[in-house]
């Protein structure tokens, strides 16, 4: 067979690179330190092996970008501390995790789970994207959202249907979140964007992708007393500039994710982190109403938990009528 170049017009995360080489002992190496320990075997003979690997890595999630210019196979065994969410950019690649076979390609994805082996095969000039979740954030943001303690193993299907909405949704998440990584390079030393996708990420996929727990998002969830939620309102005005996610409601009412959520539209018509936009959105305004000469509206979002200054811009003139560089100018004309 001949061999085949990946296509080179675009590199997902190309400004993340960990390793190009050509030497399959370092590639086996890259990969046993990034995931675990595992068997290569080069399916057909190659002289110019030419391996690439990038990764941007989080606090609780990573994203990855492989490609191999060769049919390759290899073993990892159970991964043990990670699920991977798998996407192909470019050609197929097949998985096999607890003997269900999933062929990924760019309209197909799937799920492994760390308890089940898993194998896969890279076909030539394939490249594959690969959303690597902690096992413990996962199982913990579980406990959060359904008040369910995990005691068994969290354990997905592996497939994820192309025909489900779920996955068409889950996918433009995933690309959304490369294409943002890609386009600022400064996104991952934001906390607060940071924390809220992976939220984003982990709470779709508990709650689109089919697994063993389920049955706990089907049965309604009991509702949070008012007092909580006037608890996490509190709570949120007073810490509104630093990260937050539902996981710190949640320790501190004592109550499952869906509760606070099923409150909150119950009591206020909207999320716990639709209130969060919306505080930090209002001081906004008031530190921009009463701003000194030296302040700027890049470095007021940032200090209200904006990291990224277009959407906040949006989201404040959709909600005041008007642009905060206009509130600004306004505070600078009395001034003068």
């Amino acid at each position: 067979m001949a061999t085949v170049a990946v296509a080179q017009d675009r590199r997902p995360l190309a400004g993340y690179q960990i390793v190009s080489t050509a030497k399959l002992d370092e590639a086996v190496e890259v990969i046993s330190d990034t995931y675990c320990g595992h068997e290569v075997r080069i399916l057909e003979p190659i002289s110019d092996l030419n391996f690439d690997f990038c990764e941007a890595r989080f606090g609780r999630v990573s994203v990855g970008a492989m490609s191999f210019n060769a049919d390759i196979h290899y073993d990892l065994g159970e991964t043990e501390n990670y699920f991977l969410i798998q996407l192909a950019d470019i050609g197929a690649i097949e998985y096999v995790n607890g003997g269900e076979v999933c062929r990924v390609t760019p309209e197909r994805g799937m799920v492994t789970s760390p308890t089940r082996p898993l194998l896969i095969h890279y076909g030539n000039a394939s490249r594959g994207f690969i959303f690597k979740i902690q096992k413990s954030a996962l199982e913990n943001h579980l406990q959060t959202l359904t008040d369910t303690p995990v005691g068994k193993p969290l354990i997905f299907d592996a497939a994820m249907d192309p025909r489900a909405e779920f996955s068409h949704r889950y996918r433009r998440l995933l690309r959304y979140l490369l294409d943002e990584i890609d386009t600022d390079d400064a996104l991952l030393n934001r906390p607060h964007w940071v924390a809220g996708l992976e939220d984003m990420a982990m709470t779709a996929l508990l709650t689109g992708q089919p697994h063993n727990y389920a049955k706990y998002f089907e049965t309604p969830a009991p509702s949070a007393a008012l007092r909580q939620v006037e608890t996490v309102e509190a709570f949120i005005a007073a810490n509104a500039t630093r990260p937050l996610t539902i996981d710190d409601f949640v320790t501190l009412t004592g109550v499952s994710g869906r509760s606070l959520f099923r409150a909150f539209r119950r009591y206020r018509g909207y999320s716990p982190m639709a209130y969060v936009r919306s505080t930090r959105l209002a001081l906004a305004r008031d530190r921009l109403r009463d701003s000194g000469p030296s302040e700027t509206v890049t470095r007021i979002a940032e200090e209200c938990g904006f990291e990224h200054l277009g959407r906040f811009s949006v989201a404040y003139a959709k909600r005041y009528g008007e642009t905060p560089s206009a509130t600004l100018r306004k505070k600078r004309r009395r001034n003068s």
